[in-house]
């Protein structure tokens, strides 16, 4: 018992934080949680439904999964990683928002995708 109480107190954050943000993947897992954390605020600050949708949906998280498939290109990250994003909305979709909105999934997935092949799409012949 008396081990566990020192171990506790002698307990490094700084040391497990930077050891955590060491992985590859941890990118992904912070672009994913920033946008939780928008969908969460706009109703708490009263944005309407439609600026909530444009401005939320449409423009920021469309520019997250682009940056999702960036980072994922960048790092050689596996491409099971392509599914966090859309699934985590998924999900959100079905605690929360209409279901019509599951389209944007397969947006999500497709700007990912752009990310991904970011360089792949004008090579020029020589």
């Amino acid at each position: 018992m008396k081990k566990n109480s020192e171990e506790k107190k002698n307990f490094n954050f700084k040391a497990w934080w930077s050891k955590i943000n060491e992985k590859s993947f941890m990118p992904l897992v912070w672009l994913t949680l920033l946008g939780v954390i928008v969908w969460i605020i706009c109703p708490l600050v009263h944005l309407s439904r439609v600026w909530r949708i444009g401005l939320v949906f449409f423009i920021f998280n469309s520019y997250l999964s682009y940056q999702i498939g960036r980072i994922m290109q960048i790092r050689k990250l596996s491409y099971w990683w392509l599914l966090l994003f859309p699934v985590v909305f998924a999900i959100a979709v079905l605690i929360h928002f209409a279901k019509y909105n599951f389209l944007l999934c397969l947006v999500y997935l497709s700007f990912e995708l752009f990310g991904l092949w970011h360089d792949d799409f004008y090579k020029e012949k020589k």
